[in-house]
């Protein structure tokens, strides 16, 4: 039978799995529109999604709690999503991912070792090698790094940190509830970039065509939110079932799930240094789970 660290770890995987999957549409969708208009549309379907498993199983009023918490999880998730799209357009993609990576697994680490029981020797080093995993996993060699691009990055990581910090502590009166207010929030910042974009393509006299084809892109992009949506679930799930930290730091091996596909169906090549990540992501996992 399976523990509940072993059931929570699982959990967390899992949520990495879906992550990741839901990143390859997101990309692949990105491809035909803007991110403006992707993000609303699969953050926008993934809030419906939520409303409506609410209306088919009632959860009861939400508390303040979860809806403050909610509330702030989605719009920290939304500015994350934000800085790291501008910072990714800076020049520098591979060490703005890759650096967003690390600090989005290290922030929960750091809430969790000042509000939980302090993890075991062996999961604190399987943190760090998770850590390294991430970094390898995430980078590839780009252009010169700009400065502005990686504080960005770190921007997007610490509040990519945060989203998860909150989504676990918001989930702990009703999970639903919480996902729910945390997709308003992220709704509502995609929402914003959407009107900013929309005003840019006026000011610059875009054509349909720059804008993106609804009809086209709505399929991924729903997909891509109905699993992000999933993934944000089974993470929060996870935190609770089991530790913060742990949920926090497999569930950020999701980059491996988004090359696996990659090589899979686009016949794209992991690099070495990828290849020797995804290596120590297995031994990370084992670590941590142990």
């Amino acid at each position: 039978m399976m523990t509940t660290g072993g059931e929570a770890s699982a959990l967390a995987l899992l949520a990495a799995a879906v992550w990741g999957t839901s990143d390859f549409c997101g990309g692949l969708v990105t491809r035909r529109s803007t991110p403006a208009v992707v993000l609303m549309i699969a953050h926008g379907l993934g809030l419906l999604a939520l409303l409506a498993v609410l209306l088919v199983h009632p959860s009861g009023l939400p508390t303040r709690h979860t809806l403050v918490f909610g509330l702030v999880a989605g719009l920290a998730g939304g500015i994350g999503l934000l800085a790291l799209y501008k910072g990714l357009s800076m020049g520098s993609m591979g060490l703005v991912a890759a650096l967003s990576g690390v600090l989005t697994a290290a922030m929960p680490v750091v809430v969790s070792f000042f509000t939980e029981a302090r993890p075991s020797i062996l999961k604190f080093a399987g943190f760090a090698v998770a850590g390294v995993a991430i970094w390898l996993i995430a980078y590839t060699p780009g252009a010169e790094a700009h400065p502005h691009g990686l504080g960005l990055a770190v921007l997007a990581g610490v509040c990519f940190g945060f989203l998860l910090v909150f989504l676990h502590v918001a989930g702990r009166d009703s999970v639903l509830w919480a996902l729910t207010f945390s997709r308003v929030g992220s709704v509502s910042c995609a929402v914003v970039l959407w009107i900013w974009t929309a005003r840019k393509w006026r000011r610059q006299g875009a054509t349909d065509a720059a804008k993106g084809r609804w009809p086209s892109i709505l399929p991924l992009a729903a997909v891509a939110g109905i699993l992000d949506t999933t993934g944000n679930l089974l993470y929060t799930a996870s935190s609770l079932t089991g530790r913060l930290d742990v949920a926090a730091v497999l569930s950020s091996l999701y980059p491996a799930g988004t090359i696996v596909l990659a090589a899979g169906l686009l016949r794209e090549r992991a690099t070495r240094s990828q290849t020797v990540g995804m290596t120590l992501a297995i031994v990370a996992v084992a670590m941590i789970s142990a």
